[in-house]
């Protein structure tokens, strides 16, 4: 299936999770935010947040310093 990912398409296999999709991407033992189609999904949410066909998600992390 196809969704787009910070900007960019992606195919992933049907089914996919949100948490599958930032432990593919090395985000999953970092501070980020993730949005679906617009809306933030909480952490506790990741693993039962099935991808869809079209959705949109933004993975937003944080970066310290001063």
């Amino acid at each position: 299936m196809e969704i787009v990912v910070n900007g960019e398409a992606r195919t992933l296999e049907e089914g996919t999770t949100l948490q599958e999709l930032v432990r593919e991407m090395g985000f999953l033992e970092k501070p980020v935010v993730c949005e679906v189609n617009l809306s933030i999904v909480s952490r506790k949410d990741w693993a039962e947040t099935v991808l869809a066909p079209g959705d949109a998600i933004e993975v937003i992390g944080f970066v310290g310093g001063g």
